[in-house]
Formats: structure tokens, sequence, C-alpha cells
């Protein structure tokens, strides 16, 4: 070790390793029984059988070190650089490239390995072992990982284990997610492949709630959007507008992190949901455009699972849970089998399990499909007290008149684009036109129009 190297150790849990190796060692017992068994059956020669012997015992070794590898590991900390060490794999990553480390607990089904893997999804490297003492490291740009003789990756994030965790953050001195930009957070010009606008004043609080930033999504040599970028206040109800097929789904999914972006990034409440998803997803709630609901448990059991999933006190859950069936004219059917709901019904479930723990960001998919006009006006003032209150929704809607009644802002997203965005009055005097409606269709029509000559 070199002088001026900090050491961090990893120590695994024996009982969990014992489970581990001894499932390992039982599998690698069978075979090299029913290897050794061939051999003296089939192999007539006798020093053959030896060398053949001798060769099953040395790969019997080097099988049990490899199991043995993942339960102890030293990291290492210099004032340049950061080592990582796992089951054989090394990495040095300069202090320079990293941009963020945050300590995680994933769970750990699926991630614990014996050797360290590439895990492209979330584009990380995994070096784990245990749910304890885990850290996600972010690095300023892609880094290239020798995980094998042969296996070369690059990912910009590492997942590993360490014990007192909190001493090796502290020591990096890191933010726990990749920092926003300054350019970003203060320019509040609109984005738009032709045109520009002057938003409309934010609310009084100017922190940007979501980010979307160069927002790119293809799939094979299609576009389905293309470039997309939008900063959303805190307190402001953001209009999204389009027609079928104009790509607002396939936006959403990538805001919510159902769909990985093919290029560009997403914030929520200052979280990456790429790179740190459980945080970023703590803080938004999301109605999808089809509710997805556990058919055989009621109205109130749903939420009480959901209550659990989040780890909401069961007192403070029970109080929501009542509030919500309330606002939502669903408490006569709470203990009906969600199954057996309407449509309407089921997207006031849905909703109510979004707001269950209150989150500063709420992003609604077409929330108002299959509601009744009492549930929709409930809905639209309950969304109005909820910005009031300091909290961000993003809306995608058809509902024109809703739009221009309630959003602060709306965009008009068009053929994978942000034709315009701003104020209904500042998109009316975009085109001289005299409601939102004639708006969409001018710019829509204008578009098109081009697309075809």
């Amino acid at each position: 070790m070199k002088l001026d190297e900090q050491p961090f150790r990893y120590d695994a849990d024996r009982s969990v390793y014992t489970s581990t190796a001894l499932a390992f060692g039982f599998l690698i017992l069978i075979e090299s029984s029913l290897l050794a068994l061939l051999i003296f059956v089939l192999v007539p020669v006798a020093w053959a059988k030896t060398l053949l012997l001798i060769g099953l015992l040395a790969l019997n070794g080097w099988a049990i070190t490899k199991l043995r590898q993942p339960l102890t590991t030293f990291h290492a900390l210099t004032p340049h650089s950061l080592y990582l060490r796992y089951a054989g794999f090394q990495a040095e990553l300069p202090r320079s490239a990293l941009v963020a480390a945050q300590p995680v607990q994933e769970s750990v089904g699926g991630l614990a390995t014996l050797s360290p893997r590439h895990d492209a999804e979330h584009d990380r490297v995994v070096a784990l072992f245990s749910a304890r003492g885990q850290i996600l490291l972010t690095l300023s740009e892609p880094h290239t990982f020798h995980l094998g003789r042969f296996q070369r990756v690059t990912a910009r994030h590492v997942l590993f284990n360490v014990d007192q965790s909190d001493v090796l953050l502290a020591a990096l001195n890191l933010p726990q997610s990749a920092p926003v930009p300054a350019t970003h957070l203060q320019d509040w010009e609109t984005i738009s492949p032709n045109r520009s606008l002057s938003p409309s004043s934010p609310p009084a609080s100017a922190e940007v709630a979501l980010l979307l930033d160069d927002l790119t999504r293809h799939f094979g040599e299609q576009v389905v959007v293309d470039g997309l970028n939008l900063r959303i206040r805190r307190g402001e109800i953001f209009g999204f507008l389009g027609p079928n097929g104009a790509g607002k789904t396939t936006t959403i999914k990538m805001i919510v992190g159902l769909l990985r972006p093919t290029a560009g990034r997403v914030v929520v409440a200052g979280h990456d949901v790429w790179v740190d998803p459980l945080a970023a997803k703590a803080a938004f709630g999301y109605v999808p455009d089809r509710s997805l609901l556990y058919e055989r448990l009621t109205g109130v059991e749903y939420l009480q699972f959901l209550a659990q999933m989040r780890s909401i006190d069961q007192a403070e859950a029970d109080r929501e849970i009542d509030y919500l069936l309330d606002l939502l004219d669903l408490t006569s059917d709470a203990h009906k089998l969600s199954g057996a709901y309407s449509f309407g019904m089921k997207r006031k479930l849905a909703l109510a399990g979004a707001l269950l723990h209150r989150p500063p960001v709420l992003i609604l998919d077409e929330p108002l499909n299959g509601l009744d006009p009492r549930s929709a006006r409930r809905l639209k003032d309950l969304l109005v007290e909820m910005a009031d209150q300091g909290k961000t929704i993003f809306l995608s809607t058809h509902d024109l008149h809703t739009a221009e009644s309630v959003c602060h802002r709306a965009g008009i997203f068009y053929q994978g684009q942000l034709m315009a965005e701003g104020s209904a009055d500042e998109l009316r005097t975009l085109t001289a036109v005299p409601d939102l409606e004639s708006v969409f269709l001018s710019l829509t029509e204008e578009t098109s129009s081009e697309v075809s000559s």
C-alpha cells in the first residue's frame, strides 16, 4: 500500500456468503463427482486418469478461490485517485472525474455477484455482494473498465460495497447527485425549433422542479422525441399539449423512468431519474394514460399497499387514504374490488395512489379521461390548490379548455418537437388567434404544410 493511500475495507456478511457459497459448492461437488466417475470409467490409461483428476482438483481449487474473493475487499483513496477492488477487479478512477457519490440501498436480488458485471440498462458497473454499505459513484464521462482478460466495458456509474460508507463519502466530499448546470437553471427562454417566446412570470419560487435537457428518443430510425428542453418551476402547472402520436406518452415514460432516453436527461426535484432513480421516483407521483391496478385488491387495500411500499406511517396513511377517497368520491366503493370499478373510478383510484405520499412533482397523462364532470371539476380545483401549495404539475391533455383555464404555461408538442410554449396569452399573441384551440390548430397545420412541401 502506498503511503498516501487511505484504505476502505469491506467484509461480507458471512451468513449471506455461506448460503451463496454452499449453493455453489453443492453444485461444484455434484459436477466434480460426476466428472470423476466418468474419468474412472471412460479413461483406460492410468497416467491419463491421474492427469485429468489433478486438473479437476485444480479447477475446483480455482472455483473455491473465486467463491472466497468477495469476502474481503480493500478499496483505497489517494489525493488524486480512488482505487476500487472486488473479486480480482481493479479500477483506478481519477478524483477529478468523480462528480457525485451517494449512499443507496438497492435490493440485492439480481445484483449480488461473485465477480463484477456490467449493468447496461443503468449504465453502471456492479461490484456488489450485499445490501450493506452501498455507494453509487457518478463519473463526469464514461470510463473504460476491465472486467476480465477479454471483457472491456464503458459506464458512467459504479455500484459497490464498503464498510463505513459515511467515512468514504465524507472523504470524497462530493454532491449526492450530478449538479444541474447553472446555464440550464437560469435559462428561461422558450425552446422551439423555429420560434421563441418569452415565458410568463414564474411563481414566487424560482426553483426548477422538473428539467428536461435535450431529451431524445429513437425507435430504430424513427425519431419520436427530438431534443426536448423544458424547465418547469416549483408551483407551476404545465400543460403538455399534442395530438395522438405526437410523442407525449413516450416523453412521459422517459420522465418517470419507464423508458431510457436515446440522449438527454431528466431531473426531478434535483435528482437525475437515471442516475438516482430511487430519490427521483420518491419525488413524483405518476398517473399513466391507462390505470394499472391490482384488481383483486379493494380500493382501500390498494392504497394501503402503496402506503406500505412507500414506508408511510400507518396512522398518517389512514388519514390520507380517507381524505383522498372522500375527495375523489370513492368512499362508498372503497371496500369493493378495484377490478369491478368503472373506467372513471379506476382513474380516480390511480390518482389517489399518485397523491398518497404528497409528492412535490405530479406527472399526469390524460388525467381527465373517463371522469364525470363533477370529478373533473374537483380534480381541476385540486390541481390549482396543489400548485398554490408549491407542487409542480406536468399535465398531458387533449382538453385545450382545461389547459387554458388551469395551466400557468402550455407547450404544444407535435411530431416529436416542441413547437411553442408560454402562457395562453403569449401563445394567442404568437399566432394572432382568439383561443388556445386555434393556436393549436394553427401551429400543427402549419407544421404539416411545411413537412408536405
